[in-house]
């Protein structure tokens, strides 16, 4: 536990003196804005209630974490200071599970501010309110931010441990990100016509709280087979250098 606070505490402290660090906030600010005041206001107070937009918070963190999760690696080899660290005495799951859990955190926690944000909006904008979530919505909306960026996470570091490059990581991890966010349409395609009934009536008459903490635990399910591939990458005689 020791190990992993002084990964994090590195992680957070050259995330805020890095160039990618004005990166991620000025895409965070966009989605902010959009997710925050856009939407609720384009949506109205469906944003609130509708079980699908469950898949808004479950597909933003997970692009956000990306372009934070590219530099774990790719940027400690860009920067000639992978072979330092992979010199001290930090155990190997300190130095994986650290800067997964840094970005994890960052991102989730900063994206669940467009939450309360979206909540204000809705509330200054229309006045059929007050429009105020349930404690079950609050805790899916926290799970489902939390398990997405886990699985960007997750990804990130995976794709980061062999990149060339950050935007090599970038490019490559905008590819998964984009793959993954075309699946349920695929599914709905493809899928047995029952099967996409089901899901059809989940995501818009389903409980927003229930939507929510389903897509929380199928996304910590595909999180864990990703962060154990990772682990068994992460040697330290065989992660290249340069």
């Amino acid at each position: 536990m020791t190990d992993l606070g002084v990964v994090l505490s590195k992680e957070w402290l050259e995330l805020r003196k890095s160039d990618s660090v004005w990166i991620a906030l000025a895409t965070l600010i966009v989605f902010l804005a959009m997710i925050g005041v856009f939407l609720p206001w384009l949506i109205g107070p469906l944003w609130l209630s509708a079980p699908w937009i469950t898949l808004i918070w479950a597909w933003i963190p997970m692009f956000l974490v990306t372009t934070v999760t590219a530099d774990a690696f790719a940027g400690e080899r860009e920067r000639r200071t992978l072979e330092t660290l992979l010199a001290t005495r930090l155990s190997d799951g300190a130095i994986l599970w650290g800067k997964w859990l840094a970005s994890v955190v960052w991102v989730a926690t900063a994206m669940l501010l467009s939450f309360p944000l979206g909540v204000l909006s809705l509330n200054l904008m229309f006045d059929r309110g007050p429009f105020l979530p349930s404690v079950g919505q609050v805790l899916a909306t926290v799970a489902v931010a939390f398990a997405a960026a886990g699985l960007g996470g997750a990804l990130g570091v995976l794709v980061s441990l062999r990149a060339a490059s950050v935007r090599h990581a970038q490019q490559v991890l905008a590819i998964m990100v984009f793959t993954i966010a075309f699946v349920p349409i695929a599914f709905m395609r493809l899928a047995p016509q029952e099967w996409t009934a089901g899901l059809f009536q989940t995501l818009t008459s389903g409980s927003p709280a229930s939507t929510g903490g389903a897509f929380a635990g199928i996304l910590a399910l595909t999180t864990a087979p990703v962060l154990l591939i990772a682990k068994a990458r992460f040697q330290r005689g065989r992660i290249p250098l340069k």
